[in-house]
């Protein structure tokens, strides 16, 4: 490769690591306006002000709020599936994991980062409000991350069922819906009303509950 080909190749590698730092920042910008004001009233003004990115940039990168959001809940996704990686690896010592260890480390990182809410996982909850009553994109990126994360627990469970290690579980697709729907419920009441629940004692009977799918 001579010179010239060598300074282009240098070129377009930085201009990819400053397209991600960018990213980087811009996601996190967003999900602490989010985490804020919910995304209605997120401006992309807003991120350029506090991030000090000309809007030019950010349209750049996302072509449009709709599909910053977007990309924010996908980010967010893969954020909680590498900290989800390390929960089961902490449980198991890095042994295969077992269909309960999986159950049991979603709970752990769950409680986790309810008691130290981090900006991004803070505006994944609040995105989840937003979708009930607002922008079709914001709805379509929540359904699309719920139906991703129902069906991981499903699988979850129809994998113990079919070891032997889980029982008591008629319909995994219902169990992973019900159980979503538990763990969105104290992440939301975390939020509007920090003071007036015991974490502890909710994670403590979640926590018994799980582990009496075990039980024989």
């Amino acid at each position: 490769m001579d010179s010239s080909a060598e300074a282009h190749q240098y070129e377009r590698e930085q201009i990819q690591r400053d397209q991600e730092i960018a990213r980087t920042r811009i996601f996190d910008t967003a999900a602490r306006l989010i985490g804020e004001a919910g995304f209605a009233r997120l401006k992309i003004g807003m991120i350029c002000a506090r991030t000090g990115y000309p809007s030019g940039v950010v349209y750049q990168l996302f072509g449009s709020k709709e599909t910053l959001v977007q990309r924010l809940v996908e980010f967010a996704a893969e954020k909680f599936a590498d900290v989800f990686s390390a929960a089961v690896a902490a449980r198991t010592g890095g042994l295969t994991a077992s269909p309960m260890d999986m159950l049991r480390a979603l709970l752990d990182i769950f409680f986790e980062l309810l008691t130290d809410m981090p900006p991004l996982n803070r505006a994944f909850v609040v995105l989840w409000t937003d979708a009930t009553v607002g922008d079709p994109a914001v709805r379509s990126a929540m359904t699309e991350a719920d139906r991703r994360y129902r069906f991981a627990i499903a699988q979850t469970v129809a994998a113990g069922i079919a070891d032997g290690s889980i029982s008591g579980v008629r319909d995994p697709d219902a169990y992973a819906a019900a159980l979503v729907g538990q763990l969105r419920g104290v992440a939301v009441q975390t939020i509007i009303d920090p003071g007036g629940i015991d974490l502890r004692a909710v994670r403590a009977e979640m926590e018994y509950a799980v582990d009496r799918l075990a039980m024989r």
